[in-house]
């Protein structure tokens, strides 16, 4: 690493040392600076675009009061694009490496769990801070995710603050 820096190992290692100086001295927990950092990387690399949380609101409820059918296809269709894009990350568990993702990108979830194994997923999803078109269109968004990772959805309960997905993993499904 060091040579690929064009400095000495004793270089790298006193760099390294002083940014652990300077975060301990900020509070700042490396270990978590360096996830969040590397969860910012992937969501810029998927497409995701910072954008002030009234205005992203706003353009949901014209975009869905005015437009629902075509909306709901294009949130279903993202889900799609996201399961695509961590099913051939390489991660180890991409369906759950994508939802701790959307997890800590989504500040307006507050709870987010999954259950189940290869066979059968619950998802509940608590969002007591939005509105009803921004959690439904989340729970299709979720839905294309699901099915694209070989589940079905069998059960779906969605209120103005609350989620609940059961899926079953679809005959022949291998991812």
């Amino acid at each position: 690493m060091a040579s690929k820096r064009g400095c000495s190992l004793y270089s790298l290692v006193n760099e390294i040392f002083e940014i652990a100086l300077k975060a301990e001295k900020a509070g700042v927990d490396l270990r978590h600076f360096v996830e969040r950092e590397a969860l910012l990387v992937r969501a810029k690399k998927i497409g995701f675009v910072p954008v002030l949380e009234s205005l992203w609101h706003e353009m949901i409820e014209v975009a869905y009061t005015n437009s629902r059918e075509l909306v709901v296809k294009s949130w279903f269709e993202s889900g799609v694009l996201l399961a695509k894009y961590y099913a051939e990350s390489g991660l180890r568990n991409p369906l759950r490496e994508l939802l701790k993702d959307l997890e800590a990108l989504s500040w307006n979830v507050s709870e987010m769990n999954m259950k189940g194994d290869d066979k059968a997923i619950h998802l509940s999803i608590r969002a007591p801070k939005v509105s009803e078109p921004y959690v439904t269109l989340l729970s299709v968004m979720l839905e294309g995710v699901l099915t694209t990772f070989g589940y079905r959805v069998i059960n779906k309960e969605v209120t103005r603050s609350f989620i609940k997905l059961e899926a079953l993993r679809e005959a022949g499904s291998s991812d």
